[in-house]
């Protein structure tokens, strides 16, 4: 076989290998949507916690106390009886800088439903402050170290990471990754009785 021969082959299943991983890739992007989708929206989860983790993870929640960025010691249970949408974010983290505008305007929107928006910062409180100053931020943030991760019953195994708690304490919707306005408002308009 001629070098040129072996050269095209060569070009022609490296260019085929390629297209096949990126239809292969494009293929389960598409059915994760898909999937999401046919969830309903109380239970879109990108973690799929049971019952029991959804539980434990509202109650870990609810018993933090985290210093606010100021420095004063803030008790998540202060928010009980509301709906709590707890948002662990960085201020590097693209998709949660993202997501706050939205968050901040549902906030504006919902505070007089009783919805509660705390962003729980994995960063550190110079960085948050930094930040806010820039983009002002319309709900409360806290601080957190890393080894928040470690809180038995919270599992937060990326960034943003979003809980969203019911009146009642029950977990009623957990995402891990960007979440979109249009997903969350439907949610915060039946948990709020809107």
């Amino acid at each position: 076989m001629k070098p040129q021969h072996a050269l095209a082959l060569a070009v022609v299943a490296g260019v085929l290998t390629l297209a096949s991983i990126g239809f292969l890739g494009y293929r389960l992007l598409e059915q994760s949507r898909s999937v999401a989708d046919g969830v309903p929206a109380g239970l879109i989860s990108s973690q799929q916690l049971t019952p029991e983790e959804g539980r434990a993870a509202a109650d870990a929640v609810m018993r933090l106390t985290l210093p606010d960025l100021a420095g004063r010691q803030q008790a998540m249970a202060q928010w009980r009886g509301k709906v709590l949408v707890v948002n662990f974010w960085a201020s590097w983290c693209a998709p949660c800088v993202e997501e706050m505008p939205a968050f901040a305007r549902l906030q504006d929107e919902y505070a007089g439903h009783g919805v509660q928006f705390v962003g729980i910062g994995i960063d550190e409180v110079e960085n948050m402050q930094s930040f806010v100053r820039t983009r002002p931020v319309t709900y409360p943030l806290l601080a957190a170290t890393p080894a928040i991760s470690e809180t038995p019953g919270l599992r937060i195994k990326g960034l943003p990471f979003t809980l969203v708690i019911a009146r009642d304490g029950q977990l009623a919707m957990s995402r891990l990754g960007r979440l979109d306005e249009a997903k969350l408002e439907p949610i915060l308009r039946r948990l709020s009785g809107q």
